[in-house]
């Protein structure tokens, strides 16, 4: 593969450097002695680390992202992935910079604090190694913020409503994406948003409630009172 023939023929270049190193200690050596040996070996030793990164070729993988929800109603959020360990990390939010980070000895890396615009965030990276080798840009991860209230229309019943029936038709409409209970039972929403169920009512007052939350977690509560005769 090219990254195999990459790797050997770095390995190659190395094993000629260190050849010609150790053949140039031999020489001094001979000429200046022994008590010189201790500070050549320190110098020959980050002149060999120097050419290393020099002829390192190989970029990183793609950084990748750790970030368990696609929507949130936080302001402010940590980004949180894995790259190569110590490489440089480059985030990029709808487009614009948003900062670098080190990555840690085992690969994770973090962007504290990063502030999510209203709407919806697309966040990429790139990590780039000692030798400034970059490597291709990471899958994008989109995050939703919102922070206002869902809507919920109940179409039917109208709060104070008094009925002669105990079995209640209720129905009414919200985001499809919402989720939503009446009186702790999940209620299906269909793809245009509307619901309909029924319910079973006491003798006297009752009380429906209505709790439905968005996908950012936003939550909105709503109590209706029917009255069976």
């Amino acid at each position: 593969s090219r990254l195999q023939s990459l790797e050997e023929k770095r390995d190659t270049r190395n094993a000629t450097l260190i050849f010609i190193a150790t053949f140039g200690l031999i020489v001094l050596l001979a000429w200046f002695g022994f008590k010189g040996l201790p500070k050549l070996v320190n110098y020959l030793s980050n002149a060999q680390s120097k050419i290393t990164d020099k002829n390192d070729l190989i970029p990183p993988a793609p950084p990748s992202f750790s970030i368990p929800y696609s929507a949130t109603n936080s302001a402010i959020i940590d980004v949180f992935g894995n790259a190569e360990p110590d490489s440089t990390v480059y985030l990029t939010q709808n487009g614009d910079s948003a900062g670098k980070v080190k990555a840690s000895t085992d690969g994770t890396f973090i962007f504290q604090g990063i502030a999510l615009k209203s709407g919806g965030n697309s966040f990429q990276s790139i990590a780039s190694d000692a030798s400034e080798n970059q490597s291709k840009p990471s899958g994008t991860v989109h995050i939703a913020f919102s922070d206002k209230l869902p809507e919920i229309n109940i179409d039917y019943p109208t709060d104070g409503l008094k009925v002669s029936t105990q079995k209640l038709e209720i129905r009414g409409a919200t985001d499809q994406e919402n989720r939503l209970t009446i009186n702790d039972r999940w209620i299906l929403i269909g793809s245009q948003g509307k619901f309909s169920t029924t319910v079973n009512l006491n003798p006297g007052e009752n009380t429906l409630v209505f709790v439905v939350t968005d996908r950012a977690t936003n939550t909105l509560r709503k109590e209706l009172k029917v009255t069976l005769e």
